[in-house]
């Protein structure tokens, strides 16, 4: 197998290649750049494009990940593991897995459940599992400090006390979390209570989770990582990913779902409209549903949101599909990507849905009010942070221009106390914001595009380039715990810091 085709086969910390220069740091920062360019081993070029049309658009049927729900089971158990996986149906890609195969188990759990898992190491080297968007214990959210090395297992134990909505869970080790998520380490986990139980939305058969990935194959259905220096900015690829089924298709009735939708790529921010329906509704962000649903013709949603939409294929006809797609985002970066793959600004059809059936019963009427969401006022306040997104010397990624060291402590916040975080954008690229321990309000932003997302609770926020978002928290889980830039590869580099609630 070639080097370049599975994990741990080249450093995670060659520089990025980027527009402009670079800012000069402390003789401290500087030798961490030192570090990081004689571990530069990729290529700056690669002259021709591996990645051969293997197969069909639209052929395969979208793969519904199985369940683990905690009311039929006490504990679960996952084993980080080597798989061979079908993602073509006539190919094995060498992936990593939590039970043996992709799409790996979406987690149902309800408020006021208690939550179990047995989690084994049976990768080379040590790892761990965060649970993202869900607040818990210092000790079971999955800071990097923790990761457990190989044959050890871990204990999850706690219990959910947020409202419902969509998360997930992804490996979390300092410097390979790109690595691992790609090749397959991410799963989605939904809470739910009574009170969206009440609403009486889209369930069941029409209630469908969408893991969004784009990713890179050869012409044997390896998986490709990284493979020259400008990867260092993020890794695009051709192939999109649902639900681990290249450009799937899925059979619907002619009626509503609801589609939770999670952005599990490494660096690309999807702008999603349907060709065929010409709007759809967004009901929820990240930390759940909105108080009120709104409409809209496309939604932009970046690494590591998610969205909670409902679709109507009403008034289609046997036999008619509509189209998943992504329009394109080229206002998230001016950089340089690697030009071997479709940039940001890509447009690209993602899944059909393949109208089969007419449906019987249309009972479902989306409510006016959804939920409450008590808002945070800003006089509640105690302390306003400034954090910037930069770049430093080497074409190192940071926060505040430090590169991430995991036994510092960035910022120290009282437990119980309410701050205002203003996230400054310094560089011509969008950062996804995420933060372990809490969910959020977006009090306001200094750029000029409209995120209805910003409506929700929520753990992650993209700001764009040359713009400042202010967030406010309420500190509510004491610990160690951290907030970074959720590119996957910029966060592998250094741009993650550590906060501390005590």
């Amino acid at each position: 197998m070639n080097r370049r085709n599975f994990l741990y086969s080249f450093s995670f910390t060659a520089a990025a290649i980027i527009l402009g220069g670079c800012e000069k740091n402390s003789e401290n920062n500087n030798k961490v750049v030192e570090k990081f360019n004689e571990s530069q081993k990729l290529p700056l070029k690669l002259s021709k494009n591996e990645t051969a049309g293997i197969f069909k658009p639209f052929t395969q049927e979208l793969k519904i990940p199985k369940e683990i729900n905690f009311k039929n089971i006490a504990k679960a158990k996952f084993n980080a593991q080597k798989s061979l996986v079908a993602i073509y149906k006539d190919k094995k890609t060498e992936v990593l897995t939590f039970q043996g195969d992709l799409p790996n188990p979406t987690i149902r759990i309800k408020k006021g459940d208690n939550f179990e898992l047995d989690f084994t190491n049976s990768l080379e080297k040590p790892t761990i599992i965060h649970w993202h968007g869900v607040i818990v214990p210092e000790e079971m959210d999955g800071h990097p400090k923790d990761a457990i090395n190989t044959q050890i297992t871990k204990e999850y134990k706690y219990k959910i006390n947020q409202r419902a909505g969509t998360f997930w869970y992804h490996t979390h080790p300092h410097g390979r979390t790109g690595e691992e998520i790609y090749y397959g380490l991410s799963g989605l986990y939904i809470i739910e209570d009574d009170d969206e139980k009440r609403l009486n939305l889209p369930s069941g058969e029409f209630e469908l989770p969408l893991i969004i990935q784009d990713r890179r194959f050869d012409k044997k259905a390896n998986l490709i990582y990284k493979e020259i220096a400008l990867d260092n900015n993020g890794i695009l690829g051709d192939v999109v990913l649902v639900n681990s089924t290249p450009f799937p298709y899925q059979n619907v009735k002619n009626t509503k779902y609801r589609l939770r939708i999670l952005n599990s790529s490494s660096v690309r921010t999807y702008r999603l409209a349907f060709e065929g329906i010409e709007s759809f509704v967004l009901i929820g962000t990240d930390g759940g549903l909105l108080e009120k649903p709104i409409i809209v013709k496309d939604i932009l949603i970046a690494v590591a949101e998610r969205i909670d939409i409902v679709i109507d294929f009403k008034d289609k006809k046997i036999g008619e599909t509509v189209t998943l797609k992504t329009l394109g985002f080229k206002e998230a970066s001016n950089f340089i990507t690697n030009q071997k793959y479709p940039n940001l600004g890509a447009k690209i059809d993602i899944m059909k849905f393949k109208v089969t059936q007419l449906s019987t019963n249309d009972s479902v009427k989306l409510p006016r009010n959804l939920s409450s969401i008590l808002k945070i006022k800003e006089s509640d306040a105690s302390k306003v942070r400034t954090i910037t997104m930069e770049i430093i010397g080497g074409g190192i990624w940071t926060l505040n221009k430090k590169p991430y060291d995991m036994n510092r402590v960035d910022e120290r916040v009282k437990l119980g106390s309410t701050e205002i975080w203003e996230i400054k954008n310094t560089v011509h690229m969008a950062h996804p914001f995420h933060m372990h321990g809490v969910q959020f309000q977006v009090l306001d932003r200094t750029g000029k595009i409209d995120f209805p997302t910003d409506k929700g609770w929520k753990d992650t926020v993209l700001v764009m380039p040359g713009e400042t978002v202010r967030i406010i928290i309420k500190f509510t889980m004491p610990g160690l715990f951290v907030y970074h830039c959720h590119i996957l590869e910029h966060e592998d580099h250094a741009m993650m810091a550590n906060f501390l609630v005590e």
